[in-house]
């Protein structure tokens, strides 16, 4: 269970995988940001004044740069892993049905473990949205568009939790 190496880069480039994403949220903690420049686009009307009151456009006509200076960004908690399987005594009791089902030969053992991986991946996913985590700050849910849940932005994350079998290596 986890996310597997073929799983681990994001889909915008960022530097921190899915993996150490995942693991930062898991048991919160500190990023520094390091000094970096960013650029506003805003759109200017053909007078001159600022269209949308010259809120940030992703497509605007008028360009400026800024400097950011270094700075640290706390990062809650909001564990789905640890949450997830202390909520569940489900996962012992599956993996001993599923036991006793390959031990009466009506399953294989890859049967049995794809089962249970699939059902494991299932919680771990339905944490993401199930209410227990932390809401973003009001900063954060300003830049997702007032979106106050967090952890489902680009949804690679979530995607990216899977589980391999040992038969044979490969993901699910």
């Amino acid at each position: 269970m986890g996310i597997p190496r073929e799983n681990n880069p994001r889909k915008e480039g960022l530097p921190m995988g899915n993996a150490g994403l995942l693991e930062l949220h898991e048991y919160g903690g500190d990023v520094h940001v390091p000094e970096h420049t960013v650029s506003v686009t805003r759109r200017i009307r053909a007078d001159g004044t600022f269209a949308y009151s010259g809120q940030f456009r992703k497509n605007g006509n008028f360009q400026t740069f800024h400097r950011v200076p270094a700075h640290t960004v706390h990062i809650p908690e909001r564990s789905i892993f640890r949450y997830t399987f202390h909520q569940n005594d489900y996962f012992r009791k599956e993996m001993a049905i599923r036991a006793k089902a390959v031990l009466n030969g009506t399953i294989t053992v890859d049967e049995a473990m794809t089962l249970v991986g699939s059902r494991v991946r299932t919680k771990l996913r339905a944490a993401f949205t199930d209410g227990h985590l932390q809401p973003n700050a009001d900063s954060t849910a300003k830049k997702k568009g007032g979106k106050e849940t967090p952890l489902i932005d680009t949804r690679d994350m979530f995607q990216a939790i899977t589980f391999i079998t040992d038969i044979g290596g490969t993901s699910k």
